[in-house]
């Protein structure tokens, strides 16, 4: 455990701040590697690398947002008030501290918070820009997103949050916020959007329709997430009775995945009016 990663002129830099933006870094690499540098015809989908550099500057904006959104919303409890106390809840951090969700230097980010915020904009982007192919663009943002979510996740591992139940096993680490060792969830949830970011970068190339990385994407990633769920320890992930806040957020995103994958793969199937056989 490592908060703090090193000094910089008599400043503290917080390794999470680091390791997210080598996870912001890391993904607009991928994304160039996916985007070629001959622009696509916009009749083939229209992938260039000037549209996605605009688009990524906006995903960025947005899942910053989002994440922070999403702190304020799921882990309002137990913040320090000026006046020495404990908040609440989000009304009564958001009374000692209006401008908290704004202050994006500071830690606390929930990462489906800017997962969701990404996707809600990415539908307002496209609606305005129809000349787009949006579900080719979001396959490939797909292995840029889980990308960084590995980066992101090495991030908490070092700064010591989202850590897991005490655990005896043999690879079980003690952070300096807990009394006993503990499950590396942070590493579990590592890895897992490494082999997403592995499997999704092969089959880009060979998707049989546009959305199946996405689509994909959600339903993997919210299913393994569901499970890494049951092992996390921390007392800020937030809970809706015997689920945690993000067990609760992966069901609907597990399922808006699987209608997408269905309702894509049907439409990517079906026969055009050309291709229609004549009655």
């Amino acid at each position: 455990m490592r908060p703090v990663l090193f000094e910089l002129f008599g400043v503290e830099v917080p390794s999470f701040a680091v390791f997210m933006a080598l996870g912001f870094c890391t993904a607009l690499y991928v994304v160039f590697r996916q985007v070629p540098r001959t622009p696509i015809p916009a009749a083939q989908g229209g992938l260039s690398r000037p549209q996605a550099w605009d688009l990524f500057l906006v995903m960025v904006m947005a899942s910053m947002l989002g994440a922070k959104l999403g702190h304020v919303l799921f882990e309002a409890p137990g913040h320090k008030t000026p006046e020495g106390g404990v908040t609440t809840g989000v009304l009564d951090l958001l009374a000692h501290d209006p401008w908290h969700w704004a202050r994006i230097t500071e830690a606390g980010y929930v990462w489906y918070g800017g997962f969701i915020g990404a996707l809600l904009t990415a539908i307002v982007y496209f609606r305005r820009r129809p000349e787009l192919a949006a579900w080719l663009w979001v396959d490939a943002f797909a292995p840029a997103i889980a990308a960084g979510a590995v980066m992101g996740r090495i991030g908490c591992f070092f700064a010591g949050c989202c850590h897991g139940r005490p655990s005896d096993l043999p690879w079980a680490i003690q952070f300096t916020t807990t009394q006993v060792p503990v499950h590396p969830t942070q590493l579990y949830d590592a890895l897992i959007a490494l082999l997403l970011f592995a499997a999704l970068w092969v089959r880009f190339p060979r998707r049989s329709f546009d959305g199946e990385g996405l689509s994909s994407l959600l339903m993997a990633y919210a299913a393994l997430r569901f499970g890494t769920e049951l092992f996390r320890g921390d007392l800020d992930r937030g809970s809706f009775g015997a689920l945690s806040t993000s067990q609760v957020l992966s069901i609907p995103l597990f399922l808006a995945g699987l209608a997408l994958f269905v309702v894509l793969r049907r439409r990517a199937k079906a026969p055009s009016l050309a291709e229609a056989p004549a009655a």
